[in-house]
């Protein structure tokens, strides 16, 4: 354990959503970074709110919740249409299990890279 002015924190370099006990991790993980592709690309624009608004097909709030980084104001599939708006090529991979009996005896994983 670092301290830092007193107060004590730990530093990780996994997951913050699991080290914080949140379920789904992984999917807010993945949304997380979905989040944040999103976000450099509008300021890579160099575009108005507005204009990406326009682009997106919502409302310029909804432009400044993205910038701001709310990510429990945007679903999965909705950050991934953004992206294809703003150019992206977005590609889903599913890796089956091998055997039929490997199925529902462990956890499968998301990620974003």
């Amino acid at each position: 354990m670092a301290k830092c002015k007193e107060k004590e924190y730990e530093v990780t370099e996994g997951n913050v959503f699991a080290d914080l006990g949140l379920d789904q991790p992984e999917e807010l993980l993945a949304r997380s970074k979905l989040l944040t592709e999103v976000c450099k690309l509008i300021r890579s624009s160099k575009r108005t709110q507005k204009e990406i608004a326009a682009e997106l097909g919502i409302t310029q709030s909804k432009v400044s919740l993205l910038m701001k980084g709310r990510l429990s104001a945007f679903s999965t599939e909705t950050l991934m249409h953004y992206l294809s708006l703003l150019g992206c090529n977005v590609d889903i991979r599913i890796q089956k299990p091998r055997l039929r009996s490997e199925i529902l005896k462990r956890k499968g994983r998301i990620a974003v890279r």
